[in-house]
């Protein structure tokens, strides 16, 4: 099936740099992706769309807030989504964080097949990390809702009695109304993924 590798005005430097290996990541999301259950069936724009363009503008957003050199935890990143785009287009640390086993297999073979350096997976639990890790930046694309994230982010700083200052970044929909509380302040971005459709990131920060 064809597919258009566009992407709109915003991340057309990822594209000019990078698009041999962020098109080879799509064929591996299309075919080994799909056999082994990482990602569904999805059509070949669709993976374009919304799996690799909507994973770039999680890094324009970490490069527009100047913390590039941040470590990067992509937690419950499945088939590597948003963390492998990143690592593509970036030479910050990321890590693929998740529950299961044979995501993490998969993803070591994809690292080594796309030469990808910088980013490791680990089978680790995301809550954990979230209690234990400071000054980080974790990006969120279906693990877990803003007002979830919030929710036990809050329970951890509630605990240690000390604010952290890591960056949550959460894939987000229009209708989120979660508002700026004592603790966190929450800024919706709204980014083109074609010609046509918007997405939408929370960028979560510690007041």
């Amino acid at each position: 099936m064809t597919y258009n590798p566009q992407i709109p005005k915003w991340g057309e430097k990822y594209l000019e740099e990078k698009k041999e290996k962020l098109v080879n990541y799509h064929k591996w999301l299309s075919t080994t992706g799909n056999k082994t259950g990482l990602i569904s069936q999805k059509t070949d724009q669709y993976i374009w769309d919304e799996f690799i363009v909507h994973s770039l503008y999680f890094y324009k957003i970490i490069e527009d807030l100047g913390v590039e050199k941040s470590s990067i935890f992509d937690l419950g990143t499945g088939g590597g989504i948003p963390g492998v785009p990143i690592s593509i287009v970036s030479s910050t640390k990321v890590v693929l964080v998740d529950n299961k086993k044979s995501r993490i297999f998969e993803l070591d073979r994809l690292i080594k097949i796309l030469k990808i350096e910088g980013v490791a997976a680990k089978e680790k639990n995301a809550i954990e990390l979230i209690k234990t890790k400071e000054n980080a930046i974790f990006t969120l694309r279906c693990y877990l809702s803003t007002s979830s994230l919030i929710k036990e982010t809050k329970k951890t700083l509630k605990k240690s009695k000390k604010l952290n200052k890591n960056i949550y970044l959460v894939s987000s929909n229009k209708k989120n109304n979660i508002k700026t509380d004592k603790m966190f302040h929450v800024k919706q971005e709204k980014f083109l993924i074609n010609k046509n459709d918007y997405r939408f990131i929370d960028v979560i920060t510690s007041m």
